[in-house]
């Protein structure tokens, strides 16, 4: 408990909150979308758009791997508000939504910092991740169907990249995402950023303005006239 009655939470609980809400929304997003387009009767799936893209990019970059979760689950649940019923419906979405995790490697060899640094890397960042979601859904159609391999996915792919919405949607919101301090950013390296600083802060509030050094040649200059004025 601190002195003026805050909470303080483990890395965990604070791991574990940040995870549910990303969660929370994703699923609400994707039950207003779903319902929204039975209300207004819009048909065609270029109407159909989802979350599943920024939002699993903003859990890898924040928690890393534990984002394959949200690919996976969200393709079960768009399976399940559709009320599709056929076991390949389940595992065309949940496996062909998880080859987003193949851009674990971007982020494991171009860095979060790289990647959040520059809008055109963030853009590329959020398009890949959108074409490997589409790709992977359609080849997962594709073999499934048993029919012409080739035929079957350029099939697919028309029939299933959700539409130009969800790339503007991902691209927007990643975009956004970059500016707001510490969303694109490593949660463990945002929180020892945070305490750094407030350290910092304290010391700064406790001792007054941050100490400036002078070099030995200025001292003396210093010392020269404060001697010839009390002369």
């Amino acid at each position: 408990m601190r002195k003026n009655g805050s909470r303080l939470i483990s890395l965990r609980q604070y791991r574990l909150t940040d995870l549910f809400l990303f969660a929370a929304i994703l699923v609400v997003f994707d039950l207003l979308a779903h319902y929204a387009i039975q209300w207004f009767g819009v048909m065609g799936n270029i109407y159909t758009f989802t979350l599943t893209v920024p939002i699993t990019l903003l859990i890898m970059m924040r928690w890393g791997w534990v984002s394959v979760f949200y690919a996976v689950g969200d393709g079960i649940l768009i399976s399940l508000i559709n009320s599709t019923r056929v076991w390949q419906s389940y595992l065309c979405y949940s496996v062909g939504f998880s080859f987003i995790m193949l851009l674990l490697l971007m982020v494991k060899f171009m860095g979060k910092e790289k990647i959040a640094g520059k809008w055109y890397f963030t853009v590329l960042f959020a398009f890949l991740g959108w074409l490997l979601t589409t790709l992977g859904t359609s080849a997962m159609f594709a073999i499934v169907n048993g029919a012409s391999f080739f035929k079957a996915l350029l099939s697919n792919v028309l029939d299933y990249m959700f539409g130009l919405i969800s790339l503007a949607m991902a691209i927007v919101l990643l975009l956004v995402f970059r500016k707001l301090d510490g969303m694109l950013e490593d949660q463990k390296h945002y929180l020892l950023r945070l305490d750094a600083e407030r350290r910092e802060k304290m010391r700064r509030d406790e001792f007054g303005d941050e100490p400036v050094e002078i070099d030995e040649e200025t001292m003396s200059i210093l010392r020269k006239k404060g001697d010839e004025e009390y002369k």
